[in-house]
């Protein structure tokens, strides 16, 4: 995974053309894969769909994991970073005058089918190519509409966050390799004290490190089998050498087996076709 700091990541949204937006809406496919961007802010409220794989999304306060067929809306100014995964997404970017009630802050929610033909057909639109046209301009308006109506997902794909840089710095450690992660590579990567960072990480996270990292390997885990992972590849990939302990533990966070989780997951998406 690629890790951009703040200078690459303004860098590469100006080469986009995304510092810029123009018109009631356009979207964009990154061709980017595997590359974490670092905080930043559109003057556009901003749509992610994750069309066939996860895709993480961070603001101060928390971190998400779409799955397929899941759909963000990240309101205009929400300070945030994107993981762009080797999964297909796709970004539609709409005006702050886009939709007379939109979410004041992210909101995750499924989409529709109805929702995810209109986003494919969005695409159509890059930057600017809808400006002049009539036709897109009530269609993105329309859409925006819909996704702002949308109620947001009961689901347990969420992280508590941080605002601390330690505590930060700990986090992206762990993301890095869940499976490997460890206490006393956290603490090396956030430069504190263990008792120091114990108190912080608490602080900053409600929880104590050993919960919150199981949260994220079935977090990830949850992911990966959304994408299709076979249920022993993927619990050896979020750190598990046990299948009963895997089971147990995906069990207690999201009230059904991985397995079953998966079947449920699979016949959800067995309906979209990529274009």
């Amino acid at each position: 995974m690629r890790t951009l700091d703040g200078e690459e990541t303004r860098r590469i949204l100006t080469a986009y053309g995304l510092d810029r937006p123009t018109g009631i809406g356009f979207a964009f496919c990154d061709p980017a894969r595997n590359v974490l961007y670092d905080w930043h802010a559109h003057a556009y409220h901003q749509l992610i769909y994750a069309v066939d794989g996860p895709t993480r999304i961070e603001t101060e306060e928390n971190r998400f994991v779409l799955s397929r067929t899941t759909a963000a809306w990240i309101p205009s100014g929400t300070h945030h970073r994107t993981l762009v995964t080797d999964a297909d997404a796709v970004s539609l970017y709409f005006s702050p005058n886009a939709a007379d009630k939109e979410p004041s802050r992210l909101k995750i929610f499924a989409a529709t089918p109805l929702m995810r033909e209109m986003i494919f057909f969005a695409t159509r639109w890059r930057l600017g190519a809808g400006d002049t046209d009539p036709f897109a301009q009530h269609f993105l308006r329309s859409l925006a509409l819909l996704c702002c109506e949308q109620p947001e997902s009961e689901q347990p794909f969420v992280l508590p966050g941080a605002t601390h840089p330690a505590i930060r710095r700990a986090i992206d450690y762990a993301f890095g390799d869940l499976a490997a992660a460890t206490q006393t590579g956290a603490i090396a990567a956030a430069a504190l004290s263990e008792r120091t960072f114990r108190r912080l990480f608490a602080h900053e996270t409600g929880s104590s490190w050993q919960a919150w990292l199981g949260r994220a390997r079935i977090l990830a885990a949850m992911a990966a089998l959304s994408k299709g992972g076979r249920v022993t590849d993927v619990a050896a990939d979020v750190g598990y050498s046990s299948l009963s302990a895997f089971a147990k533990a995906f069990s207690q966070i999201c009230g059904e087996t991985p397995a079953r989780f998966r079947r449920r997951r699979s016949s959800q998406s067995g309906s979209i076709h990529r274009r």
